[in-house]
């Protein structure tokens, strides 16, 4: 101790009891009150940057007064000891016991209620802090410490912590405890918001529960982002709910936006799924309980409240990828929905907004049951491809370039781009690879010339030419009309041929063989399939198209107008997630569905929908599902107060955020109508007599 005072004020140091990269942590006792013990953590080193972080991290903690958090009660400097200058210390509240890191390196993973029970105090000190606008920026097993009597978990160590007017953080530098950073620690170490102590917080509890950390630590550059954390059973962890996998998700979701966005929120689930797993006697005991517990409506029968769906099986496929605020504010909807006063409210500004409904019918009513869950809206996108059958394309070989070996393809290995968007493309025209070939001409035989039909190849013909001898031949017709018999020549008449010798003889000819005109004596015609080459460079080729489809359903809305829904209240999209199915890898197809998405039937009806179109020439290379929701809040409620029976109680439904509600003739003010109705009648009756009476 020959750099640090024995006594710092009224405190006598001790014992050293921690330490960190540039502070030692004593424990120290008063003076003069004997049972008061503190913790005093000295800064060891002096430049200008360690003492102002000191300096605000004593100043943000002392901001902090939370059961959770270990409070700061003072802090200063000292001049040293045994050279010039001052030191700096700040006095901590003391807790007996020791870290969560150092707990876990001693004993091993908790049991699950023990890891529930840290994580939602560490959890209610985070969003304690968060409510005042400081992110803590490093959380982890070694800044939580146990107290050892109580068990109490209590979030330590500010000294990274970040307020809004904080101006001395370095953009670039990576701040916290490796294994348990978020994405966006990698990025900035402003870029950190509450959802990254949130994300921390996730990987706390992983290790609470596994012993390990959900990845390997990666402490230089460059940092990987880690993907999604591997479920518990594949680190051997078999005690635990397969539930928590799904909160794990969620909290260690690599988009902040998909996390929970408080820290409560999730120890809520924790403990849902803790209550649901509990023993069966434990959980009647508890159920027995929470029965005498219960709120009482009016007329003194048990209230039952369900603050939402526990069973929600969106939540449950889906979780980890939806996007939490509307959620969250679906949830906070659902808890304001429980109280008797909100409905009554609620039912009460309903009737003044007609003239024909029942006055002040929340008064009225005496509440039974009050339940509220979400109707889910879901689209399913689908981009199919069609893939011709391969045709032969060929044209004339004529470069005689060297063919590459390669294996034959079928058209579905052959890679196309790859799908952006969801929208129809007309395609193109694809060689397939390995049906490259080299042939002879179909045409020619390979000759380069076919024959010429005029010669057939001979590349000569006979040509007829007249001689000069006509007297001749103007003879031997006259002698031929002589000869010729008497019905014989009357024919020859009657068919107007000439028999007189003024009958104009034909000429004299001969036969001379030429050079054929049409090849110039080749014998061949220049072959216009291969141009003349004689070979063809032969390819199997295919065209393909995409086409995009949209299909939609929803949850159950038969006791509704689907249009007065939509038209009265907003859907909230909390799910849009994409899949591609790879095409030409060589790998066999598989459609681009997710898990996830086959787990929910409404999902898994539009899926057997779209692959309808599917045949082996089209498949579904992309599929994109879109999930919105409008909360809803089911009542149960009577209007009598006293000896009330089944066929007494009204059902009605409150829908959306907007707490909207349909018209409903149950609830009509029947004298106001009735009035009305006979009014308007007599009026009527009057208006006819008086017309009558008139005319």
């Amino acid at each position: 101790m020959s750099s640090i005072p024995q006594q710092i004020g009224n405190y006598i140091l001790e014992r050293k009891i921690g330490h960190g990269a540039s502070s030692e942590v004593w424990l120290a006792r008063h003076a003069h009150l004997e049972r008061r013990r503190v913790a005093v953590k000295i800064l060891m080193t002096y430049d200008a940057e360690s003492v102002e972080r000191f300096r605000r991290e004593a100043s943000l903690a002392s901001q902090l007064h939370h059961p959770n958090i270990v409070q700061v009660y003072d802090h200063g400097s000292y001049p040293a000891p045994t050279a010039e200058g001052r030191f700096y210390c700040t006095m901590l509240e003391y807790v007996h016991g020791s870290s969560l890191q150092t707990y876990l390196e001693q004993h091993g993973p908790l049991q699950f209620a023990d890891a529930i029970g840290v994580f939602s105090q560490v959890a209610a000190a985070l969003d304690y802090a968060h409510s005042q606008k400081i992110i803590h920026r490093d959380v982890s097993p070694g800044n939580v410490l146990l107290e050892q009597a109580t068990g109490r978990a209590l979030l330590a160590d500010f000294g990274i912590a970040r307020d809004p007017n904080q101006k001395i953080t370095v953009h670039s530098a990576i701040m916290g405890t490796p294994g348990y950073w978020s994405p966006e620690h990698t990025r900035s170490a402003t870029a950190v918001t509450h959802l990254s102590d949130i994300y921390g917080l996730g990987v706390v509890l992983y290790v609470m529960v596994s012993g390990d950390l959900p990845w390997e630590e990666n402490q230089s550059p460059p940092y990987r982002v880690p993907g999604p954390p591997p479920p518990l059973r594949e680190r051997g962890v078999r005690k635990v709910p397969a539930d928590v996998d799904r909160v794990l998700q969620t909290l260690l979701a690599l988009e902040p936006a998909r996390r929970y966005q408080s820290a409560m929120a999730a120890a809520a689930e924790l403990e849902r799924i803790l209550k649901r797993h509990q023993s069966a006697t434990h959980v009647v005991a508890k159920h027995q309980t929470e029965q005498t517990q219960q709120p009482r409506s009016p007329q003194g029968t048990a209230l039952q409240n369900d603050e939402g769906d526990h069973h929600d099986t969106v939540a449950q496929a889906l979780g980890p990828a939806l996007l939490r605020v509307p959620l969250t504010e679906a949830q906070q909807r659902a808890e304001r929905m429980q109280q008797p006063g909100t409905i009554a409210a609620l039912l009460d500004e309903w009737t003044t907004q007609g003239m024909f409904r029942r006055a002040l019918l929340g008064r009225l009513a005496h509440i039974h049951q009050i339940r509220s869950h979400n109707l889910y809206f879901y689209r399913l996108r689908v981009l199919y491809e069609q893939r011709g059958l391969p045709a032969d394309l060929e044209e004339p070989d004529y470069h005689a370039e060297s063919i590459t070996l390669e294996p034959d393809r079928d058209r579905w290995n052959v890679a196309l781009p790859a799908p952006e968007k969801f929208e129809d493309n007309s395609g193109d025209q694809v060689i397939l690879p390995g049906s490259a070939r080299v042939v002879r001409c179909a045409v020619c035989g390979g000759k380069g010339k076919t024959p010429c039909l005029t010669c057939k190849g001979k590349g000569r013909i006979i040509e007829t030419r007249p001689t000069d001898d006509d007297d001749g031949a103007e003879d031997r017709d006259d002698e031929l009309e002589v000869a010729l018999p008497g019905k014989l020549l009357h024919n020859r008449l009657n068919r107007g041929e000439r028999t007189s010798s003024a009958t104009t003889p034909a000429a004299k000819a001969e036969k001379v063989l030429v050079p054929c005109p049409d090849c110039e004596g080749q014998g061949g015609l220049h072959c216009q399939h291969c141009d003349g080459v004689g070979r063809m460079f032969q390819r199997k080729a295919f065209r393909w198209q995409r086409t995009a489809r949209e299909l939609h359903t929803h949850d159950d809305l038969s006791v509704i107008d689907e249009r007065w829904l939509l038209h009265a209240c907003t859907m909230h999209e909390i799910y849009n997630e994409r899949s591609i199915s790879p095409i030409g890898n060589g790998q066999p197809h598989v459609a681009p569905w997710r898990r996830e998405w086959l787990e929910l039937a409404s999902l898994r009806h539009l899926i057997e929908q779209a692959e309808l179109a599917t045949d082996e020439h089209t498949r579904i290379i992309m599929g994109e599902v879109t999930v919105h929701f409008i909360p809803v809040t089911d009542l149960v409620f009577d209007l009598k107060g006293a000896d009330v029976q089944e066929e007494d109680l009204y059902k009605l439904t409150i829908y959306g955020f907007e707490d909207a509600i349909p018209t409903d003739w149950r609830f009509l003010n029947w004298e106001r109508v009735l009035f009305v109705g006979s009014s308007f009648f007599l009026v009527l009756v009057i208006l006819v007599l008086a017309w009558f009476a008139v005319f």
